[in-house]
Formats: C-alpha cells, structure tokens, sequence
C-alpha cells in the first residue's frame, strides 16, 4: 500500500507522527490482495479546538473514506483508522455474501476469513411510511427544522420530483433529488 500524507498549515506533522500513519495503515494491508496497487490518501487538518483527519482509498468500484476528529491528532488517526478498518471489514462480509457475483469487486480483498463475532451487520429496526407532500424547498427546510430532523422528505413544487433536504456538516443544507 501507497501511503500520501498532506497535511494543513495548523497541523505540523513530524517524522513519529508520520511513522505512526504509515504503521496504522500498513496494519490494513492483510485486508487487500497483495497483487493490488492501493493508494491510501491521509489528509490532517486542524482548527482551534480540534484534529480533523480524513483518509480516503479510492479502488475500482469503491471508495473508502472516513473522517474522524479529536482532541489529539493520534486520537483522530485512531480513529480514521478504526472506521476504514470497520468499512473494509464490512465490505469484504458483502463479497463474501451479495457483491462477489459482480466482476472485478472481489479482487481487491484477500482471501481473509471473517466470523460473525468481528462484524455485526446493522439492520433496519424501524420502518416508517410517509405521504411526500408538494412543498418548496424553503416550505420543506421550515419543516425539517420544526421537527428537529436532519433531513426531510418532499415533492418538489419546482419540478415535481421526490427530493431530500438535509443538514451537512458545515451547517448548510443539502438536496438529493431523484432523476425523471
């Protein structure tokens, strides 16, 4: 595996910090075929009050990210480092079972053997059936924020397509809509 490591002008990394990314990430290497050119892109960044480090592994017909922010930046590579775990774990249980039938996903992972104990697959436990009404988007952000909700389901007046709004991180909203 490939290691890039960026960095921004609030997170200085030195030689140990960059020692420990490379090592946390080289532990991942048992997850991939070792025929496989894999390229791990870590950026750190930081504010005032926190570490913010994202790491992305673009392959063939996925890509894994995650982003994690702590306190210190080796909490926030731990971190980072746990959830691509977890996402590679979770991926090579869906080869193993559903996706192995599509062509060229199932190259990318080793041979590794997972148990049920290491991963537990999430299922729906709630099941919730709406009646999408025609709203604006300014209509169906009021209706979102009324309900304390991270994101709404509507029809949208402007073109009558189902859409989604929904709180990003940054604070913005976001739309998801679907084709014609």
């Amino acid at each position: 595996m490939r290691i890039s490591i960026r960095s921004n002008d609030q997170v200085k990394l030195s030689e140990a910090t960059n020692a420990y990314i490379n090592t946390r990430l080289a532990s991942l290497n048992k997850l991939f075929n070792q025929s496989e050119n894999v390229v791990a892109n870590v950026l750190c960044k930081g504010n005032d009050k926190n570490v913010i480090v994202e790491i992305t592994i673009p392959l063939k017909h996925i890509i894994l990210r995650s982003e994690s922010k702590a306190d210190t930046l080796y909490g926030a590579i731990d971190l980072a480092t746990d959830k691509i775990e977890r996402q590679l774990l979770r991926h090579k249980q869906k080869v193993n079972t559903i996706i192995k039938k599509r062509e060229g996903i199932s190259n990318y992972f080793s041979n590794l053997e997972i148990s049920d104990e290491d991963l537990q697959e999430k299922k729906a436990t709630k099941t919730k059936v709406i009646e999408p009404k025609v709203m604006t988007l300014d209509e169906a952000i009021t209706e979102m924020e009324m309900l304390d909700h991270d994101f709404f389901s509507f029809i949208n007046e402007a073109n009558h397509r189902h859409t989604v709004v929904y709180i990003r991180k940054d604070g913005g909203y976001g739309v998801i809509e679907t084709k014609e």
